[in-house]
């Protein structure tokens, strides 16, 4: 169908693609009642228009601005989507001679992959046709459509029409501007990029922040009329006016001061054999304004010049056309420092006033404005400079990852700017953007001891050096979310982001009466990829000391889904997460009416509090399906294990916690420890008093001897000489010890027997439940 056609005088334009029913009808529920004003449409040319309305009653070809030709379309629907491919059809007229090769109409972009989509087809010795098609796929925002042609005469005639890229996975204008913002905040000018198909505008903002990018984009828009004024200024300078005093015999002096006439009346007939003063009125080119140009010629030049070499391993992608221009602005630069204007022209030092030339005179004002925007960076909001972004689906992927990092340190109750808690080495993160082989992690220390650790970009593979590998291919999830408990226990979590969504009910079979028009659904290839991840990484230790609960959990899939109530909790990858931890969470930016929510959907920050903050490592795995027909259980724990019994008053149990600290008497006094063989290695303490009795695991450091002295600066109430000492490794108690033979949970025993409230060692058969 056809969606778009624009004709003026000169040409006709003619956009087809196969449909663009289904889009709009995704865009339209994302973007609700902005979809119909969304977009705006520009040529260089003015004509008439026509769009196609996918949408009511009047679907079909409908011809807008019919009474007075214009060049500009506001508050319009998009046609273009970025799941669809275009075919783009000029028809030409009356231009020169076709059998000339290297006259014939072409399609002109900095991508040489656009160009070379283009060919020109000939009706006759004056017209033809120039054909191409363009997918969108990944890149929505600005597209500018511009292509050259010459007339009959033979002059080169350059025409462009500029046409909006809609998403119907997310509200390019409100969603990317999150997530780019996010990013920028985190990350600054790394989401912007060169040889790009479509292009977001921004406004300007005084920083000395900049990169390459965003200054050769804004040197792109502005380059052109600061050369032309740079010329301008050299014809027509501006002259300063300056009196220089000479001496000179009488006979050669034109203007005579009053006082130096005197002197000559004065000497009567010698007075030709003097020398006499006279002041002459010049005009010089050596201003404070010509002074600036100078300095923006060499400055702009040399920064053009390391912007040019920068870029270079571009060429590849690069137009020629696109190449050729940058050689010749390095040309322009070149020549216009050496003209013979500059040679009397001095060094700048600045303004110590301002310049009414700058800001007023034809040339220098435009200067002036060209120097002031390539100082200056872009600010992430509405605006006329015009610039490249980075393939929307690298995007959404570090943005997962920065979502997911606000969400744990949210969960956590901690802050970012924690220093202590949070430990991340962000130059990392930058090179792993850069250097796909290289991950970044960050650490949360969480309040209960918990060591979390978030990572972008880990690889598991044979050559892996920690104990997680594969011993087929190379794995590599996004993001992998581990949780070491404070008994040592670690969990992992596998996701993968995906900008991508089913786009057809045809993709894969639905829940029985889901509609796919309400809530989105994940690729069904991206739920089996998380089943293939979670098949081959493993733990590579010997069967018999392999801690099997360390092995993946889960894995799940982020996807730009929409969501609408709650119903998405029925849908058929949010439940398998339940049954077998492989699923799928929808994860868009929130509305701004629900900024303190960071995402739309809340089913994944549920995810994560459950994962978080649940103390028991069983209550992670027990519902788990593992690798392989394996059970999971915490690793087999003997039955003749020491455990320290000891009794703790009740205002000093919160402080054995507090410094995770438990100490006995030691010596030849009453109540003293009786030491066992191999007390050493005791890897438990039974605290108990009246109401409760709590098993807590220790460092597995050993006992050490402290003095009372020291225990009563911590708050004890010591009062003898010396003490044993154990360490505690968290403040939370062992409740569950599973039996690995049959699978039950035994617990502490209600009943057991202190010898009097007295310190010693016991073992777990005889402190645990009967089996």
């Amino acid at each position: 169908m056809d969606v778009l056609v624009f004709e003026c005088d000169e040409y006709k334009l003619i956009v087809s693609t196969g449909s663009i029913e289904y889009a709009w009808a995704r865009f339209a529920r994302r973007v609700k009642d902005d979809a119909k004003t969304y977009c705006d449409y520009r040529s260089s040319r003015e004509g008439t228009l026509s769009l196609y309305i996918p949408y009511g009653e009047r679907m079909g070809m409908n011809r807008l601005n019919t009474e007075a030709k214009c060049s500009e379309w506001k508050n319009k629907h998009p046609v273009f989507f970025e799941t669809c491919e275009y075919q783009f059809a000029v028809e030409l007229k009356n231009i020169y001679d076709t059998s000339h090769e290297r006259m014939l109409p072409r399609v002109r972009h900095q991508l040489k992959s656009v160009c070379d989509a283009f060919k020109f087809y000939a009706n006759s010795d004056n017209s033809g046709i120039l054909v191409g098609s363009i997918d969108f796929l990944n890149s929505p925002g600005k597209f500018n459509f511009a292509f050259e042609f010459r007339d009959k005469e033979g002059t080169l005639i350059k025409h462009s029409m500029e046409i909006y890229v809609a998403s119907p996975k997310l509200d390019t204008k409100n969603d990317l501007h999150e997530i780019t913002a996010l990013i920028n905040e985190e990350y600054e000018n790394y989401v912007f990029d060169y040889l790009t198909l479509t292009f977001s505008s921004f406004s300007l903002k005084k920083t000395k922040r900049n990169n390459s990018i965003i200054w050769l984009s804004i040197f792109r828009n502005v380059i052109d009329s600061y050369m032309k004024n740079v010329k301008f200024v050299i014809s027509r300078p501006n002259n300063k006016p300056i009196r220089k005093t000479y001496s000179a015999h009488p006979a050669k002096i034109r203007r005579w001061g009053l006082r130096e006439a005197e002197r000559f009346a004065d000497r009567c007939e010698d007075a030709e054999r003097f020398y006499y003063r006279y002041e002459v009125t010049e005009n010089t080119t050596n201003t404070k304004e010509n002074r600036f140009v100078k300095y923006s010629l060499r400055v702009l030049g040399k920064k053009f010049g390391e912007v040019f070499n920068e870029i270079s391993d571009l060429y590849k992608d690069m137009d020629d056309n696109e190449r050729q221009s940058l050689y010749e602005y390095k040309a322009m630069f070149k020549r216009l420092q050496n003209n013979v204007f500059f040679r009397k022209v001095g060094e700048f030092e600045g303004f110590r006033q301002e310049s009414a030339i700058l800001q007023q005179r034809t040339g220098y004002t435009q200067i002036y404005k060209s120097w002031l925007m390539l100082k200056n960076s872009l600010d992430l909001v509405e605006g006329k400079t015009d610039i490249g972004m980075k393939k929307i689906w690298e995007l959404y992927e570090i943005w997962c990852f920065l979502i997911m990092k606000r969400l744990i340190a949210k969960v956590l109750c901690v802050d970012l700017s924690d220093k202590e808690r949070v430990i991340e080495n962000k130059n990392e993160m930058l090179n792993t953007l850069v250097n796909s082989g290289m991950a970044h992690e960050v650490v949360f220390k969480a309040h209960n001891g918990d060591l979390v650790k978030l990572e972008y970009q880990h690889t598991y593979n044979r050559r892996s050096k920690d104990e997680m590998k594969t011993t087929t291919t190379e794995q590599r999830p996004d993001i992998v979310v581990s949780i070491k408990k404070s008994d040592g226990f670690t969990l992992t979590y596998l996701y993968d982001a995906k900008y991508r969504v089913q786009d057809d009910v045809n993709d894969s079979e639905l829940d029985e009466g889901a509609d796919i028009d309400i809530a989105d659904y994940p690729l069904p290839d991206a739920i089996n990829q998380m089943h293939r991840y979670r098949d081959a990484i493993y733990y590579a230790m010997e069967d018999d000391v392999r801690p099997r609960g360390k092995e993946i959990i889960g894995g799940y899939i982020l996807f730009p889904g929409r969501t609408e109530g709650d119903k998405i909790e029925n849908r058929y990858f949010y439940q398998s997460i339940q049954k077998v931890n492989i699923g799928a969470f929808p994860l868009l930016p929130a509305d701004s009416e629900h900024k303190d929510q960071i995402v739309q959907c809340n089913l994944l920050e549920k995810h994560l509090r459950e994962i978080l903050l649940e103390e028991s490592v069983m209550e992670h795995i027990k519902d788990s399906v593992p690798q392989k027909g394996l059970a999971y259980s915490i690793a087999p724990e003997d039955e003749n294990m020491l455990v320290l019994v000891g009794f703790s008053k009740k205002d000093q149990w919160d402080k054995v916690l507090a410094n995770k600290l438990y100490y006995v008497r030691a010596g030849m006094v009453t109540g003293s420890l009786r030491l066992v063989a191999g007390f050493e290695h005791c890897k438990y303490v039974l605290l108990y008093d009246n109401n409760r009795r709590n098993m807590y695991k220790l460092s597995g450091n050993g006992p050490r001897l402290v003095s009372g002295a020291e225990l009563q600066k911590l708050g004890f109430d010591s009062r003898k000489d010396f003490y044993l000492c154990f360490d505690l490794e968290s403040k939370i108690p062992v409740v569950e010890f599973p039996d690995v033979k049959t699978g039950r949970i035994l617990k502490i025993k209600h009943e057991f027997h202190p010898f009097n409230k007295e310190p010693y060692f016991s073992t777990l058969k005889e402190l645990l439940e009967e089996k």
